[in-house]
């Protein structure tokens, strides 16, 4: 009997340990939940200031309007295009609906120019319409497409080793026009970027990975490279991004700028005749341009730093610009760059769930967008992130408020009655 009434008490007292030791884990839960609300609210805050900091190139508008009486919005809008061969080949125009080329780029300066000069009434008239040369007055724009392309070092001093082997590797090729600079804040380690007006044609701007891999340096404004069997001289060396998500995107990589016309250098001869092949039949008539001519490239991005009178005005004056953009059916697309990392601008690029990947079936994208959208991705997790947070801390502080309110008397001569039962059985227990 005795082992057994020291077994009883064992497994009293331990009870009554465990008891008290859960009824004070129970009454810490509030803090903790609190604690964990704030840990996630924090990160999320953090974490979507990280991300939306690092995009340099998506909150351009915000240092163009700085000291003008007006806002600006910064749009970008995305063509399609067809590579005959493979992605050693500029994209090509493949019909309006789908493709812009650089004969639509007078048309949308045109109309943009219109409705920007209607906007401001109070302008001279000499201020209103197009440059001399055809460039925007009082906002800017730019295109650009891409292409990979071998390139190879021109020796400073040829012919003295002919047997050496030349240097060359793969790099992705820019092809740019307008104020390309305005919309990508590049950092310079030397030079600087292609001037808008060609003084020279074969001028090119190559990145920090480029220059280091052909010189070792990238103080080399001078050097010479070789491009679609002409030679390039550099005139600047960018640093481009390198944050994760950058490197997601592709940007890790050896890429040079040049101006948009020299992409015809990567052209194949019988690209006008390949448009209208069986491999190819989706392409219509006016596909094949004349390939002495830019028009048969295809624009894969056109930029536009608009001033906005009224908020969101302008992403319908630029789609109403595009030559051919059907709102009900529309084939090009267009994003607006500013304010895109708002709640509202990620909620309307997540839902409904895939129908913006849908729309973007069939478009080949820079590296500076892919980066830009896995970064709305990652903001959208962030934001329910902080969303779940906001949960915990209204669920922890309704727990904290129910602890500690003042019981009424009914309740406090109940809680009194329970705490002295308690006691005296502890008491009881003691004393055995």
């Amino acid at each position: 009997m005795a082992f057994k009434d020291s077994v009883k008490e064992y497994f009293l007292e331990t009870g009554t340990l465990n008891k008290k030791r859960i009824k004070k884990i129970v009454l810490a839960v509030p803090f903790w939940v609190i604690l964990a609300a704030v840990i996630l609210i924090a990160a999320g805050f953090i974490r979507i200031s990280v991300l939306t900091s690092a995009r340099q190139e998506q909150y351009m508008a915000t240092y163009w309007g700085q000291g003008a009486d007006v806002d600006y919005r910064q749009m970008s809008v995305f063509a399609r295009g067809a590579r005959p061969v493979d992605d050693m080949t500029p994209l090509l125009y493949v019909s309006s609906d789908i493709s812009l080329r650089k004969a639509d780029i007078p048309v949308i300066r045109a109309a943009i120019q219109g409705t920007v000069d209607a906007s401001n009434p109070n302008l001279p008239e000499k201020a209103k319409g197009l440059d001399t040369d055809g460039s925007p007055k009082g906002w800017e724009d730019a295109f650009s497409s891409t292409v990979m392309a071998n390139v190879s070092l021109v020796p400073e001093e040829p012919g003295t080793n002919s047997d050496a082997i030349i240097p060359n590797t793969d790099a992705e090729i820019v092809g740019v026009g307008g104020n390309y600079k305005a919309f990508h804040p590049f950092r310079f380690l030397c030079g600087g970027f292609l001037p808008e007006e060609q003084i020279d044609r074969n001028q090119i701007v190559i990145n920090d990975i480029m220059a280091w891999y052909f010189f070792k340096s990238y103080d080399v404004s001078g050097r010479k490279l070789t491009l679609g069997g002409e030679d390039f001289t550099v005139i600047g060396v960018v640093e481009e991004l390198d944050t994760s998500i950058d490197d997601l995107a592709g940007a890790d990589k050896p890429r040079a700028y040049i101006y948009f016309d020299r992409l015809m250098l990567l052209v194949p001869e019988n690209a006008g005749s390949a448009a209208d092949t069986a491999s190819y039949d989706a392409m219509t008539a006016d596909a094949a341009p004349s390939t002495s001519t830019s028009d048969v490239l295809a624009i894969q991005c056109y930029e536009a730093m608009m001033p906005e009178l009224v908020n969101g005005v302008a992403i319908t004056d630029i789609k109403n610009a595009l030559p051919t953009y059907a709102l009900t059916d529309p084939k090009i697309f267009v994003v607006s760059n500013t304010d895109r990392f708002t709640f509202l601008s990620v909620w309307d690029w997540v839902f409904p769930l895939g129908e913006t990947q849908s729309q973007l079936t069939g478009y080949e994208l820079p590296y500076w967008e892919r980066a830009a959208q896995i970064t709305v991705t990652r903001v959208f997790y962030d934001m329910v992130m902080i969303f779940v947070g906001a949960v915990l801390l209204i669920i922890g502080s309704v727990m904290v408020f129910l602890r500690f309110r003042k019981p009424k008397p009914a309740q406090a001569e109940e809680a009194t009655a329970e705490k002295t039962e308690e006691e005296i059985k502890l008491l009881e227990e003691q004393t055995k």
